[in-house]
C-alpha cells in the first residue's frame, strides 16, 4: 500500500495483504472480530486513491440496508471524494438492473405479504402467530429461489394449504403489478439469460464487486454474482463457520469451494481477533475445528486477556434463570457493568419466556431483539389463561367465546352471536342456559363447563392447569385440531410443559393472571424502546455481527442446542451457531445449562465437551 493511506499503520499483515489483492477472483476468510468492514473500506480506498478506480465503477454489496449506509458513512470520513460507489443490498442492485430496462417497479409492502399469509392461514388456524406467518413466508420465499416443483418442497405447514398461500400471494401481486425480494433475484437472472447484450452492458458496468457476508448467499445470488463476472473482479468477504441461514438457503459450501465457483478464485484469511479473550479464541477453535465443510484456518487472539469461563448449573430453567440473573445483579452492584453490558441469547425464543419472568420479578430492565415475541400469546396459552379468567369472573364475554368449544360442546355458533350482541347482566353460562329453543344437551354441556369451572379457583394453580387440560377435556381437543391442520403435537405439548414450569412459580390464579397483565404492559413498551438501557434478550441467530461486554448462553443441553430438529441432519450449523454465540464476547462468556429440562433430566450439549469447557 502507498504511504498515501493514513489507515494503513492501523491495520495488520493480514489486513494488508487483503486491501491489496491483486487477484483475479479474491475471497477474504474473515474471522470473527477480525475487521472485515476494516477491510472492506480500505479496500474501497485503495481502489479509488492508488490503482485509480472511478468510484462509479465499484459496487458494495451487504446483506442489510442498514449494513449499507454504514458502510457508506464509514467511506465518507475516511475518504473526500463527492462521488461514491454503489453501496445496496444484492436486492437493491437487481431493482436498479430491471428498472434500467423495464421501467418503473413496484415491490409489495411487507404488511400486504404479511395479511394475505395471515388471513388465509386464519381459515385452517384457531390463532396465527406473526411467527407462523413469516415461517410460511420464508417457505415461499425458499420455495420461489430454488425453483422447486410443489412435490418436490417439505414446507412446514400443510402442503395443501402451502399451495393456496403461493397461488393467492402469486395472485395478488400479478392482479396489483407487484414484486417481491425474491421476483428481483429471479427476473434479474432471466434478463440476463434472454437478453445476452444487458448482461454484457452490466458485466462492463462494474470492475469491481465487493461482497459483504459472502457466507449468507443463496445459490441464485451466487449464479447472478457468476454470470457478471467476465471482465471484473469479485472481492468477497465472508466466514462459513458463522454461516447460521441454513433455512433461508444460505450456502456456506461457496466459501469453501471458492476456486469452483470464481475463475482464478484465491483465498485469504483474516486470522487475527480483535474481540474476545485468548481463552475464548482457543475453546472456539476447538469446537468449529469439528466441523467438516469448512476452511481450515488458523484464528489468533490481540487481547493477552484470559478470562475464567464461568457455568451456571440449574436444576431446572427456573433455577438456572434465577442463578443468572443473581450473576447480573451481583456484577452490577460492584460497579462491572451496566445492563447493556449484559446480553443473554438462547436457542429459540420459547426460552425467553422464563428468563422475561425472572427478570420482571427482579426488577431488572431488559430489551429484546424481537420485539414481538411473547410466549403468553401462543394460542395454547390464551386458551388455558381463558379457563382462568372465566374461572373468577364468569362475566368474561371474550374467554366463554374462546374456550367455548373447546372442546366441542355443541354450543352453537347461533348462540355465541346472540351472546356478543346481547347487553345482559347475567353470567354468560345462565345467557346461554336462558336462550329460547335451547337444545337440553347444550343446556347440560353449558352447565358441566360452569361446575368444573367453580373448582378451578379453589385449586392451587398447578392443578387447575392439569384440570383444564386433562379432566376438562382440552387435551383432547388439541389432539383433534393438531391432526386436522397437520401440525407437530410434540410442539404443542412443549408449549404445554412450558407454560406449565412458568405457572409453578406462583401459588394463585389471580397472581398469575397478574403477572401475565404486567408482562403484556411491559412488552408493549418494549415495542417502543430505543436508547433505553437494560438486559439484552435475543436468539442467537439475531446477533451475528454483533458484540457485548458479558455473553449468557442459556440452555446449553443437549436437544436444545444442538436442537433435537437438527442433530440428525444439520449438525455442523447447530455447532456454527454455537460458535457465534461464544465469540460475541468481548470480555466475560458464562455458559448455563440445566440438570432438567421441563421435567426431564437433560444432558448438557456435546458442544461445551467439545469446547474443553469444564462443567460443575
Amino acid at each position: 500500500m502507498s504511504k498515501n493511506n493514513n489507515c494503513s499503520y492501523n491495520l495488520d499483515i493480514y489486513q494488508q495483504k487483503a486491501i491489496v489483492s491483486e487477484e483475479r477472483n479474491t475471497l477474504i476468510v474473515a474471522a470473527p472480530g477480525s475487521g472485515k468492514t476494516t477491510v472492506i473500506i480500505n479496500r474501497i480506498k485503495y481502489l479509488i486513491e492508488d490503482k485509480g478506480v472511478i468510484p462509479d465503477k465499484i459496487a458494495v454489496i451487504t446483506f442489510t440496508k442498514a449494513a449499507a449506509e454504514n458502510m457508506k458513512s464509514r467511506y465518507r470520513t475516511m475518504v473526500n471524494n463527492e462521488r461514491l460507489p454503489f453501496f445496496g443490498t444484492l436486492h437493491g442492485l437487481f431493482y436498479r438492473i430491471l428498472q434500467g430496462y423495464f421501467g418503473k417497479l413496484n415491490i409489495i409492502e411487507e404488511g400486504a405479504a404479511y395479511g394475505i399469509i395471515s388471513r388465509h392461514l386464519s381459515d385452517f388456524l384457531k390463532e396465527v402467530s406473526e411467527e407462523k406467518v413469516k415461517e410460511v413466508l420464508n417457505d415461499i420465499s425458499m420455495f420461489k429461489s430454488r425453483g422447486m416443483k410443489f412435490e418436490a418442497f417439505t414446507p412446514h405447514i400443510d402442503r395443501g394449504v402451502f399451495i393456496q398461500c403461493v397461488n393467492l400471494y402469486e395472485n395478488y401481486k400479478r392482479e396489483n403489478k407487484l414484486l417481491d425480494f425474491d421476483d428481483l433475484q429471479i427476473k434479474c437472472k432471466e434478463l440476463f439469460i434472454n437478453h445476452p447484450e444487458v448482461l454484457e452492458k452490466y458485466r462492463k458496468r462494474f470492475d469491481h464487486i465487493l461482497v459483504d457476508e459472502f457466507q449468507d448467499c443463496d445459490s441464485l445470488q451466487i449464479e447472478i454474482l457468476q454470470l457478471l463476472n467476465k471482465y471484473n473482479n469479485i472481492f468477497a468477504v465472508g466466514d462459513e463457520d458463522q454461516s447460521i441461514y441454513g433455512f433461508r438457503g444460505a450456502k456456506p459450501e461457496c466459501m469453501v469451494d471458492f476456486d469452483k465457483y470464481f475463475y482464478r478464485g484465491k483465498k485469504l484469511y483474516l486470522s487475527m481477533n480483535y474481540r474476545s479473550p485468548q481463552n475464548i479464541i482457543f475453546m472456539a477453535t476447538a469446537l468449529i475445528n469439528n466441523n467438516k465443510l469448512r476452511n481450515y484456518k488458523e484464528l489468533r487472539a490481540a487481547k493477552e486477556l484470559i478470562k475464567e469461563v464461568k457455568v451456571i448449573r440449574g436444576l431446572n430453567e427456573n433455577n438456572e434463570a434465577v442463578l443468572l440473573c443473581e450473576n447480573i445483579i451481583n456484577c452490577i452492584t460492584k460497579g462491572q457493568c451496566a445492563y447493556k453490558d449484559n446480553a443473554i441469547l438462547y436457542r429459540t425464543n420459547v426460552e425467553s419466556r422464563v428468563l422475561i419472568d425472572t427478570l420482571m420479578r427482579n426488577n431488572l430492565p431488559f430489551k429484546l431483539m424481537d420485539k414481538s415475541y411473547n410466549f403468553y400469546e401462543h394460542f395454547v396459552c390464551k386458551d388455558i389463561i381463558a379457563y382462568l379468567k372465566l374461572s373468577i369472573d364468569v362475566y368474561d364475554l371474550k374467554s366463554f367465546i374462546r374456550i367455548a368449544n373447546k372442546p366441542y360442546r355443541y354450543i352453537s355458533r347461533l348462540s355465541i352471536e346472540r351472546l356478543k350482541r346481547e347487553v345482559c347482566k347475567e353470567n354468560c353460562f345462565d345467557f346461554i342456559s336462558n336462550l329460547k329453543d335451547i337444545p337440553i344437551f347444550q343446556i347440560k354441556a353449558v352447565k358441566e363447563i360452569e361446575r368444573d369451572l367453580s373448582k378451578l379457583k379453589k385449586m392451587r394453580l398447578l392443578n387447575a392447569i392439569d384440570n383444564i387440560i386433562y379432566h376438562i377435556g382440552y387435551i383432547e381437543y388439541l389432539k383433534y385440531y393438531c391432526t386436522k391442520v397437520k401440525i407437530d403435537f410434540e410442539e404443542i405439548k412443549n408449549i404445554l410443559e412450558e407454560l406449565k414450569a412458568a405457572c409453578s412459580e406462583f401459588n394463585s390464579i389471580e397472581e398469575f393472571l397478574n403477572h401475565v397483565e404486567n408482562l403484556e404492559s411491559e412488552m408493549t413498551k418494549n415495542k417502543f424502546k430505543k436508547d433505553e438501557e437494560g438486559v439484552i434478550l435475543s436468539t442467537i441467530h439475531s446477533v451475528k455481527g454483533m458484540e457485548f461486554k458479558n455473553v449468557y448462553v442459556f440452555n446449553c443441553n443437549e436437544d436444545n442446542i444442538p436442537h433435537v430438529s437438527s442433530i440428525a441432519d444439520n449438525l455442523e450449523e447447530e455447532r456454527r451457531l454455537f460458535y457465534v454465540a461464544i465469540t460475541r464476547t468481548i470480555e466475560s462468556l458464562t455458559i448455563c445449562y440445566s440438570d432438567n429440562i421441563k421435567g426431564k433430566p437433560k444432558n448438557v450439549s456435546r458442544f461445551i465437551g467439545e469446547c474443553d469447557i469444564n462443567c460443575i
